[in-house]
């Protein structure tokens, strides 16, 4: 079902890729904010998400021409929806430089879909990505 699920994402993904930008990196996940304002590629730490269990979440930032988008700050965040709550653990950003950071200390304390947030504040405006993960 993951594999179904991870194949169907992307192929969604790429028809919403910019086509100035590289193709992600094997393993990279990519998906464009809500306005088409940045691109974020990411990836975990471990590559498939554990429960109950410490992961981190790997982000490039670029912008609408395809590079690392400068000036900005991210905040990765979770929840679960359909349970109406987030993460139990708060997690913590570290700023890599050129556009990339690490959110580390994330947990996902139970199975099921879960929604990753990408939070990108911009010159006084706070933009979202957003993208669905299932976790066995």
């Amino acid at each position: 079902m993951r594999t179904c699920t991870s194949i169907l994402i992307a192929l969604l993904l790429i028809g919403c890729t910019s086509s100035k930008l590289p193709p992600p990196e094997p393993g990279v996940t990519s998906t464009t904010s809500n306005d088409a304002a940045f691109t974020v590629q990411w990836s975990t730490r471990p590559e498939v998400i554990p429960v109950n269990d410490f992961f981190e979440v790997d982000v490039l930032l670029l912008g609408p021409d395809g590079s690392p988008l400068s000036n900005a700050t991210l905040d990765v965040d979770a929840a679960m929806p359909h349970h109406r709550h987030g993460m139990n653990h708060r997690s913590h950003m570290v700023d890599v430089g050129s556009g990339r950071w690490r959110a580390e200390d994330m947990l996902f304390h139970m199975p099921g879909a879960w929604v990753l947030y990408f939070d990108v504040k911009q010159d006084g405006v706070v933009r979202r990505a957003q993208v669905d993960v299932e976790v066995d």
